[in-house]
């Protein structure tokens, strides 16, 4: 026999007789076992000792946890929530009735998290970037507000190829069968999600939209074809921005040395709406200072004027440059000019025999090499 010693006379006790005895909770001179079978329990409490005689059989502690996790995650599964119809319905309703108005507005809440790569399964990672978005969906929804709080899969992409050629099988079959992973997994923690609007990137009934908008960029020339120099990842055979190479010119997914490559890319003229785009992050309160200065850092506004320099004796090859348009942030001190530096991946580099200045100074010394030092700025002079 045991006895199992309570810590409070009041609620439960804090510890167990053995490995084989859970924590018990005692209320009112009951006892509750919490989804555990109690047969053959009939001990009574001796208020005396404030102790519980127990016998090792006396309570059959099997619990089975696939079946208390079905039992509560079907409960929580038919608790009252408005999906996206609901939501519509309920919208309509308010409009036919012409009772809609600013107060209905309120009433609305729309929660989005970051779409997974369905490239394998969840992770702790994803827990708590769920877990923060379905506190804050069921907080709103507690208040009385209509949420929705959709879900997506980012699967139209290099992470859901390079998963699928790792694991031999193709890439439309290695993603769909994640996201059906994952969305068990998803329900299984009870995410307070709105499956009615759930969606993949790579479905066409969603990416046509992504060209709809291209097109439109393109119509109105904001979209343009030119050659660049790009960062080019060899074993993903990709190009990467700038952000994804680290500090040591490897890429940040591959780990391969990223090599510079001149490509005919696609580019967004920015700069066409940076004054805006720039404008509009004064709007955001909220937002923090550093990254919002990381955002004006990407938009690189700069203030100035583009001049054209006509070369001397230019080809008259149709491939071959005949001017360089230099950008200054100072037009005030062109008179100035001694001199034009062009980048190592200027397209004038490679027309070859570009001719430089050459000048006299008293710091060349004539018994020191052959008597000629070529300017390199920040290098050699």
């Amino acid at each position: 026999m045991y006895t199992l010693k309570l810590a409070s006379p009041k609620f439960h006790s804090t510890k167990s007789v053995s490995n084989i005895l859970p924590p018990i909770n005692l209320s009112k001179n009951r006892l509750y076992l919490l989804e555990i079978s109690t047969r053959n329990l009939s001990t009574q409490i001796d208020p005396k000792v404030n102790t519980i005689p127990l016998q090792r059989d006396s309570i059959n502690f099997q619990p089975n946890f696939k079946e208390i996790e079905a039992k509560w995650s079907e409960r929580w599964g038919k608790s009252s929530r408005l999906t996206a119809n609901d939501i519509r319905n309920k919208h309509n309703a308010l409009k036919n009735s012409h009772s809609l108005n600013e107060q209905n507005n309120d009433k609305h809440f729309y929660a989005l998290s970051m779409f997974p790569y369905p490239s394998g399964n969840l992770h702790m990672g994803h827990v708590r970037v769920y877990t923060i978005s379905d506190s804050i969906s069921r907080y709103h929804h507690l208040t009385g507000k209509n949420v929705i709080h959709p879900m997506g899969w980012d699967a139209f992409g290099l992470p859901a190829e390079n998963a699928a050629i790792d694991n031999n099988t193709k890439p439309s079959t290695w993603t769909h069968e994640n996201i059906k992973t994952m969305k068990t997994q998803l329900k299984n923690i009870m995410i307070d999600i709105d499956w009615e609007k759930e969606f993949a990137t790579c479905e066409p009934n969603f990416y046509k939209w992504t060209q709809y908008i291209f097109l439109q960029l393109y119509k109105r020339g904001l979209i343009y074809q030119k050659e660049a120099v790009v960062n080019w990842d060899p074993v993903d055979k990709t190009v990467l921005a700038n952000e994804q190479v680290d500090k040591n010119g490897c890429s940040w997914r591959s780990g391969a040395v990223v090599e510079k490559k001149r490509l005919k890319q696609w580019f967004i003229k920015i700069t066409a709406f940076s004054e805006e785009l720039l404008n509009d992050l004064e709007t955001l309160d909220k937002w923090p200072e550093h990254v919002k200065q990381m955002q004006r850092n990407w938009i690189g506004k700069s203030e100035g004027a583009e001049f054209d320099f006509y070369l001397n004796n230019p080809s008259n090859s149709e491939n071959k440059l005949q001017k360089i348009s230099v950008f200054t942030t100072r037009p005030d001190t062109i008179f100035g000019v001694s001199y034009i530096a062009i980048s190592s991946e200027h397209p004038l580099v490679q027309q070859g025999s570009v001719k430089i200045p050459i000048y006299i100074a008293d710091y060349v010394l004539a018994d020191y090499g052959n008597g000629a030092v070529m300017g390199v700025p920040a290098h050699d002079q």
